[in-house]
């Protein structure tokens, strides 16, 4: 007896209660379309393009020309083995390094058991006073008011940069700014 339910398959034609549908073809599978690496032309443009406000983002991130330029150098490097260009090169370049240099800021207390990154000193002491104030903060602070007063980012291009809420990019901003009130004459 036939089964009144179901389909059921036999020798891949489907049938229904004495009914013969067209065979089963199963599809092709699906291959994306991925775009290749960067090239060695386009790693060098964008290095042009942004390799020094990279250093100095990360020397601001990390309190040191040294390690700013090994941590770029290192973001740099983190684009060029990727198998997948990224959407967009600046934005990624510019989250890989605040994240390197939050890495790096971590390893250096963890192995020296240090609060704060090695001091840079300026000319002017009014500067030496505010940079010693800046790198006190904690680092979501000292970042938020890096790339919002320095690379100029929204407060979402922050957010996305730092891997965190639009409304923690607001409040570090905002209690960043309040401590150096606070310790700034």
């Amino acid at each position: 007896m036939e089964p009144d339910g179901p389909a059921e398959r036999h020798g891949g034609v489907k049938e229904t209660a004495g009914e013969e549908v067209a065979p089963v073809v199963p599809l092709a599978p699906v291959v994306p379309v991925v775009a290749g690496p960067m090239g060695p032309g386009d790693l060098t443009s964008l290095y042009r393009r942004q390799g020094e406000a990279m250093v100095r983002l990360a020397r601001l991130l990390t309190g040191s020309n040294a390690v700013a330029e090994e941590v770029v150098q290192e973001a740099f490097l983190k684009m060029h083995q990727r198998s997948v260009a990224p959407d967009n090169p600046e934005g990624y370049l510019r989250t890989t390094v605040a994240n390197l240099s939050k890495s790096h800021l971590r390893r250096l207390r963890l192995e020296r058991r240090l609060p704060v990154p090695d001091r840079l000193t300026f000319d002017d002491p009014e500067i030496d006073e505010t940079w010693e104030a800046v790198c006190r903060l904690p680092f979501r602070q000292r970042a938020a008011l890096a790339l919002r007063f320095y690379n100029d980012l929204s407060e979402s291009e922050i957010a996305r940069v730092l891997g965190c809420r639009p409304g923690t990019v607001k409040s570090s901003l905002s209690r960043g700014l309040s401590r150096l009130r606070e310790e700034l004459p």
